[in-house]
């Protein structure tokens, strides 16, 4: 038995050794030309996509200098200028990086700057940046009439995008750490029918102005079981999330919403109705509810599975947001420690911090500060909300 242990600890060591040896490291540059072979900072690739083509998983690509921008058709559905497609292991996570000392700026006008649809990739230490500094509103709120939308008034920094996924291929296991997200007319980092996510150490601002979806600065929506694993599933952590908000009114209820710092939306499948805490939404969250219980068999069955991971919203700073700085909806399972939101709700009246139509949530240690005649929290429609050793300035007698 002990020559057996001794055998595979070595066979499995080797395997791991002949694995790295073979893992790639590929470099991009501003200066770089995709005739060449993209081995050396010399020979770099001039696109980021002709890097995620060649990367396979397990592969490093380097990011230099320079600023990168869309290279093809930005008008059509999913346009990206980079989508990362590909499914690597567990052992094997592909990884696109700024490289040592540089700063690369990614410049979208499509409807993503990074889009994410495969499994095991890491965004390491890059800047994206929109075109709201050259948006004007008028021209946002009327492109916002037209039947079919504009990608440049709705670009999403950093998406993680499983809606066009099979169920069974969702994207999952992605962490985006130290990265910049700013000045997005779409959503700041957004993820949409993932698993297994890690945001952290990211600075993400001045996002969601403009789209008419209403976005926020970092969001996920109808999280997508890969399994049942205990633990965290989702953390979002340590990032500074500021001054996001929409000035053009959601297509779905034509009034401003969301604009939020941190939203985690519509992990329990349990719930119904829209994706938002307006009063309008609410209400006809109301109605869908109502006409179930009236006739049960005539719900339609989701064909997404039951989230039972949990997720963790720690040490993130939020403040000057248009709507709540961190709020978790028709949600379950969900952490809320240890963090700072400030002066939030500068557009749409919701509360700095707060559950609403969720269950099996814990607010603790939060440093809570309205803005002045800004409530702390709320509390409608929730079930085993632990609220305890939070910290704010003005009273509040709803938890």
């Amino acid at each position: 038995m002990k020559v057996f242990r001794l055998l595979f600890s070595t066979l499995t060591a080797l395997a791991f050794s002949v694995f790295t040896l073979c893992a790639a490291t590929l470099h991009v540059s501003a200066e770089g030309d995709d005739a060449n072979d993209g081995t050396s900072s010399a020979k770099a690739f001039r696109t980021l996509q002709k890097a995620a083509d060649l990367a396979e998983p397990g592969d490093t690509v380097l990011v230099g200098d320079g600023v990168y921008e869309d290279t093809g058709d930005t008008k059509t559905g999913g346009s990206s200028l980079v989508s990362l497609s590909k499914f690597g292991r567990p052992d094997a996570w592909t990884t696109f990086k700024a490289a040592p000392g540089a700063r690369p700026v990614l410049r979208p006008k499509g409807w993503g700057g990074i889009t994410i649809s495969g499994a095991y990739y890491i965004i390491d230490g890059l800047t994206v940046t929109g075109f709201n500094d050259s948006i004007r509103l008028i021209d946002a709120l009327k492109e916002a009439q037209n039947a079919k939308p504009d990608p440049y008034y709705n670009t999403n920094g950093i998406a993680v995008e499983g809606r066009k996924n099979p169920p069974d291929r969702k994207p999952h296991h992605v962490i985006i750490r130290n990265c910049t997200v700013s000045k997005m007319p779409g959503g700041g980092i957004t993820v949409l029918e993932a698993d297994y996510v890690v945001i952290e150490d990211c600075l993400v601002f001045e996002n969601a102005w403009f789209m008419r979806y209403g976005g926020s600065g970092i969001t996920t929506l109808n999280n997508w079981a890969h399994d049942d694993a205990p633990g965290y599933h989702i953390v979002i952590q340590r990032n500074k999330v500021w001054d996001n908000k929409t000035l053009v009114p959601w297509n779905r209820i034509n009034k401003l919403s969301d604009g939020n710092g941190i939203l985690l939306d519509v992990t329990d499948i349990k719930r119904t109705g829209p994706a938002n805490p307006t009063a309008e939404a609410a209400a006809a969250a109301d109605a869908a509810a109502k006409a179930e219980a009236a006739n049960p068999s005539a719900r339609k069955k989701s064909d997404r599975p039951e989230w039972k991971g949990r997720a963790l919203i720690a040490n993130n700073i939020c403040a000057f947001n248009g709507g709540s700085g961190i709020h978790v909806f028709r949600t379950q399972y969900v952490d809320i420690i240890n963090n700072t939101t400030y002066w939030n709700c500068q557009i749409v009246i919701f509360e700095e911090m707060f559950s609403y139509i969720s269950r099996d949530v814990v607010i603790m240690n939060n440093i809570i500060v309205p803005a002045p005649g800004g409530r702390v929290t709320s509390n409608n429609r929730n079930q085993n909300v632990r609220w305890d050793y939070n910290l704010y300035p003005v009273e509040q007698k709803v938890m």
